[in-house]
């Protein structure tokens, strides 16, 4: 097969990440302070997940032919600029109420995602990847870095890599950019996420670190699935309560840190760590089952603003590897692809079962908060 026709961006990038992520967090446990490397239990899991998914992707890919996507033409480029601009004002807002920048205070970063970021970087988020997706011009590129740069002070990684990851993918899409210069952007993002990972790591006052930055990366890839071995033997311990406070006003990695580490301290648990612990093997299946779905019915539909939000969508999938799936403000941006299957396929009753499971989760977290 020619480099030319390869599509990078597919759906198994989801698989070829999890498994390099997975050779990384295997090096770095032999490399640092983890005394055994990874249990065998924890590589046969997240294989295992690897193949649920790719039968997610081809089931869909094969059983569903879509010739004519629906094209959603509603926000002109002026409406896109202003949202744009809104969410870089509201993000310096931010870092103003804040007093300072969280990047080089730890302080400052715990109390860093606020009630405006949480509006402003998924606002941003989504009308950068929708103006370049309708209405592509270089100049808008300017605003990537922009935004980039402003919403990196807040000190998390994810947020450049949201950015940066999600509108590179959508122009890759719009063919916009050469092999040369996505080799530059690429390496331009991996050398900031790093940068960044390694600053913030330096202003925490109570940790003192002696690795540098690219070793940094395989340590964090080391103690995350370090984490989610601790995980599959209490699999199915929680029942659901770790899925409640993501859709609450919970802390779920918290949570997590003090169920599996039984102290308090915010975790990253894999892709993997957070279902398992609700709901086992079995949950761990039908995530992965659904994840594989719903991203080959999303890249089915990358026309026009679909491109962005395919974007956005597989990024954010990628980033879950490592962080997992516990941010509801992330999961927001996935109800944007359900309602572009819906609009496409005329599946509304998606919509009314995505609120029947969110009523249903905040019953069962009232619930369990009662008891």
């Amino acid at each position: 097969m020619k480099l030319e026709k390869i599509d990078f961006f597919s759906p198994p990038i989801v698989v070829v990440a999890i498994l390099a992520f997975l050779i990384m967090g295997y090096i770095g446990s032999f490399n640092y302070r983890f005394e055994d490397p990874l249990n065998p239990e924890v590589i046969l899991t997240i294989l295992f997940s690897c193949l649920i998914f790719a039968v997610g992707t081809i089931a869909i890919k094969y059983k569903i032919q879509i010739e004519d996507v629906k094209e959603i033409d509603f926000l002109s480029e002026n409406i896109l600029l202003i949202l744009v601009s809104i969410a870089l004002v509201l993000q310096i807002l931010n870092l103003v109420l804040i007093g300072g920048i969280p990047l080089f205070n730890s302080v400052l970063k715990s109390n860093a995602t606020t009630n405006i970021w949480r509006i402003a970087y998924p606002l941003f988020l989504i009308m950068i990847n929708i103006l370049l997706a309708k209405y592509y011009d270089k100049k808008y590129l300017l605003l990537v870095v922009l935004g980039a740069l402003i919403f990196g002070l807040n000190g998390y990684r994810t947020s450049v890599l949201g950015i940066l990851g999600s509108t590179f993918i959508t122009i890759y899409y719009l063919d916009k950019i050469s092999k040369k210069l996505g080799i530059i952007f690429v390496a331009v993002i991996a050398i900031v996420i790093m940068a960044i990972g390694y600053i913030a790591s330096q202003s925490i006052a109570t940790q003192h670190w002696t690795l540098n930055p690219l070793e940094l990366v395989f340590y964090r890839a080391a103690f995350t699935l370090e984490v989610f071995e601790k995980i599959i033997p209490l699999g199915a311990s929680t029942h659901g309560h770790v899925l409640s406070l993501i859709f609450s006003s919970g802390s779920p990695r918290t949570f997590i840190g003090e169920h599996v580490l039984h102290y308090t301290v915010c975790l990253t648990s894999t892709l993997f760590g957070p279902v398992y612990l609700d709901f086992g093997l079995i949950g761990l299946t039908i995530q992965m089952l659904v994840m594989g779905i719903f991203l080959e019915l999303i890249y089915k539909l990358k026309k026009g603003i679909g491109v962005g939000i395919y974007s956005i969508i597989v990024t954010h999938t990628l980033i879950w590897i490592e962080t997992g799936p516990t941010d509801i403000m992330i999961w927001f941006l996935y109800l944007l692809g359900l309602i572009l299957i819906a609009i496409n396929f005329n599946y509304i009753w998606f919509l009314y079962l995505l609120g029947l499971i969110l009523i249903a989760i905040n019953f069962n977290y009232i619930k369990l908060n009662k008891n």
